[in-house]
């Protein structure tokens, strides 16, 4: 519009010439070890004539779902049974964070199997991420699958978290197993707090950008919460009057369109017992 002609005729002629070290002069460190190569590092690389790069190696991450009652998505389920929605949004988070899902598939609730594909994925991948069977019930068979295992160990079971409280993290050789919730959110909600920044860090980013930046809302309910664990709750971001808003989405850890209307997570401290409309919060994206 005439407006902005009228600014670009203020730039005076030569203005905008970029003189030599006003970009990056000699001597200048431009780019440090475990920084992320966005498209705007690319650029620059590109600028300053170097074509090749060191980088660290993408973590390879096999996906191994558990359990009886899971069946392929073509599959349509009968009574007891249900899609297999886990595999597909773990594979779909970890290449979004720039790692290299790799499917194992579906193993029953039988040791053999599940001990089989394991063993397999571990020669193979850097992570192996087991989903369903951390529980403690007849039919969990994680625990007692990755204590047969040669040099492995249980690192933790059991966190307390809600959802995800079952979450196990064990070491095998140089190689690490997480063993997450069969319920969709729940292992979904694991992933966004524990096991992304941990492929981070695995991925050879330093802690300030392994660290996930935050949104600071204001909480439009009152949210109870029992004391003693941390929830994360699903909250959705609304806009109002150049502020945010974090309304939380509630609902048990198998529905997954929770996590469809969520925009974020927050955090409700295992020191308290709960949090109160109008309260200040730090949503974190999913």
């Amino acid at each position: 519009d005439d407006q902005t002609i009228e600014v670009y005729r203020s730039v005076a002629p030569g203005q905008n010439i970029i003189q030599a070290d006003e970009d990056v002069h000699v001597g200048q460190q431009v780019l440090t070890q475990g920084t992320k190569l966005r498209p705007q590092e690319i650029g620059l690389l590109a600028a300053m004539g170097m074509g090749t790069v060191a980088v660290y190696r993408q973590p390879t991450v096999a996906i191994v779902s558990t359990g009886d009652e899971i069946v392929d998505l073509t599959r349509k389920p009968q009574a007891g049974q249900v899609r297999d929605v886990n595999s597909h949004t773990l594979a779909a988070f970890i290449a979004s964070d720039g790692c290299i899902p790799v499917d194992y598939g579906i193993s029953g609730d039988h040791f053999g199997s599940i001990q089989t594909t394991c063993q397999k994925a571990l020669s193979t991948c850097d992570v192996v991420i087991l989903s369903g069977g951390a529980s403690v019930g007849m039919r969990d068979l994680t625990v007692e699958v990755l204590a047969s295992l040669k040099d492995t160990e249980v690192l933790l079971h059991g966190v307390s978290i809600s959802p995800g409280k079952p979450t196990i993290l064990a070491r095998s050789g140089s190689r690490v197993i997480w063993g997450l919730p069969g319920h969709v959110t729940s292992a979904m909600v694991v992933y966004a707090v524990m096991v992304r920044p941990f492929l981070a860090h695995l991925s050879g980013l330093t802690t300030s950008m392994v660290n996930i930046r935050s949104l600071s809302a204001t909480l439009t309910r009152n949210l109870p919460s029992a004391h003693g664990r941390v929830d994360y709750v699903r909250v959705r971001l609304i806009e109002k009057e150049g502020q945010w808003l974090a309304e939380p989405v509630l609902g048990k850890s198998g529905l997954i369109h929770t996590m469809v209307k969520a925009d974020g997570l927050v955090a409700v401290d295992k020191d308290t017992e709960g949090l109160f409309a109008g309260d200040p919060v730090q949503v974190v994206p999913i």
